[in-house]
């Protein structure tokens, strides 16, 4: 199976976002929610780390590592606007203070060189062209200081006969999952510099993933 081709449309994908954003959580919870775990037992956070939440979302992710970084400093950023208010609802309610949630795009994240000890991305890679694959894990490189941390979850292709059913869905229903589909993205934080420590697949309600955890040389 190939990885199925993909268009960028950011105008598109902030509507399909602001669509679902009453069923996102509970989408999250019931395919996603292992694979947070395994993120932060892999993130190993350090209080009083900086550290960076590509495509954030609605804060889920972004709450666990607040818990963990309360001396720190927590960015979050995500291309949907809607999104943004429902996390910062949520943290807020949690009596949540030490973060700073921007819109932001992984193509140009507007961080200085060598900002991050610790940069979590998940499942966002599953929406973009592949040929944005290089750019994305070299902007991740960027921003992460030397021997800085990238924890990353995607939509994968599984390892058992049921998990192609998700791979047809894609293919032949893509809108049911706001354009996500399998990818391979860890030859892509190979070439941009990475070193590869943890390649881990998990399946949820048979829904399959892949969490990766590099290491900037």
């Amino acid at each position: 199976m190939k990885v199925l081709e993909r268009h960028l449309n950011e105008a598109k994908t902030r509507n399909e976002f602001k669509e679902i954003l009453w069923i996102y959580d509970f989408w999250g919870y019931l395919t996603e929610s292992k694979a947070a775990k395994v993120v932060i037992e892999l993130a190993n956070v350090k209080d009083g780390s900086n550290i960076l939440d590509v495509a954030c979302g609605t804060g889920e992710m972004l709450k666990k590592i607040i818990q963990q970084n309360p001396n720190g400093n927590n960015i979050g950023i995500d291309l949907s606007p809607d999104m943004l208010k429902k996390a910062t609802k949520k943290l807020n309610k949690s009596d949540i203070k030490n973060f700073e949630l921007y819109e932001g795009n992984a193509l140009r994240l507007n961080f200085s060189d060598s900002t991050f000890d610790l940069l979590i991305n998940s499942y966002m890679v599953d929406l973009l062209p592949i040929e944005y694959f290089d750019q994305i894990a070299s902007e991740f490189y960027r921003v992460l200081k030397p021997n800085g941390i990238v924890v990353i979850s995607t939509f994968s292709f599984g390892t058992k006969s049921i998990h192609k059913f998700w791979y047809l869905i894609a293919k032949q229903f893509p809108k049911l999952l706001t354009g996500c589909r399998p990818v391979l993205f860890m030859p892509n934080l190979i070439h941009a510099g990475f070193k590869i420590e943890d390649d881990i697949q998990i399946s949820q309600n048979t829904f399959p993933s892949q969490i990766i955890k590099a290491k900037k040389l």
